[in-house]
């Protein structure tokens, strides 16, 4: 399904309609959603935060002695995202 499709069902439930979409994949959202465009976003968000506290926040005060990540964390909040924004769906 690309962008154009899930818009519009959308804008169409918003209007009281009944509406179908229908995926010849076993998941919903296509690219962008499950490889492409939200993830990458999801991790580079993660990615923005952690240098954001490492780098900016000691001239607000906050002190951190120890910065490190863990990117399996990272992973597991993107498909977090995934989970989310797929499970928008009703799948019958």
């Amino acid at each position: 399904m690309v962008t154009a499709g899930y818009v519009a069902a959308i804008r169409c439930a918003q209007n009281g309609l009944d509406t179908a979409i229908i995926e010849s994949k076993a998941e919903f959202g296509g690219t962008c959603l499950n490889v492409g465009c939200i993830p990458s976003k999801a991790l580079l968000d993660s990615s923005n935060k952690y240098y954001q506290a490492k780098e900016h926040f000691q001239s607000m005060e906050f002190l951190f002695t120890e910065q490190s990540f863990d990117l399996g964390t990272m992973m597991t909040r993107k498909d977090d995202v995934i989970k989310k924004l797929t499970g928008s769906y009703q799948v019958y």
